[in-house]
């Protein structure tokens, strides 16, 4: 019998992502195009495959969402289990996971002023 002791990362975040932006249209805009590229990346790409470059169908799919700032290896963070609500000129999005890259940079390109914490260390910020 072999018996296996290690360590993992497998762990509840509890990550929120607030995206603070000047209008509230702004805002809708963003959490648009978030939910779109959720949509339209799912059954396109899988989570944990290295990518190098954007197939032409991922390409068009960006390019109709006005969407250039992503890396190849981000667009699997839109596959990710997100909540994401809009509340005035706010976005807050909670996710269990580390990598939310795609979305910090796609909020700061749409205008926002973000902040990110742990709910678990905060739970009253919400």
């Amino acid at each position: 019998m072999k018996i296996w002791n290690g360590y993992g990362s497998e762990h509840s975040m509890n990550l929120v992502m607030v995206g603070h932006f000047k209008t509230e249209e702004d805002a809708n805009k963003t959490k648009e195009i978030i939910e779109k590229l959720s949509v339209e990346l799912s059954g396109k790409i899988d989570i944990g495959t290295n990518r190098e470059n954007f197939g032409s169908e991922i390409l068009e799919i960006l390019k109709k969402a006005d969407c250039y700032i992503l890396s190849p290896g981000e667009l699997e963070h839109f596959l990710y289990d997100i909540h994401i609500r809009v509340e005035g000129e706010k976005i807050i999005l909670e996710t269990d996971e580390t990598d939310v890259s795609a979305f910090f940079k796609l909020m700061i390109n749409k205008g926002a002023k973000v902040e990110v914490y742990s709910a678990h260390h905060y739970p009253d910020e919400q």
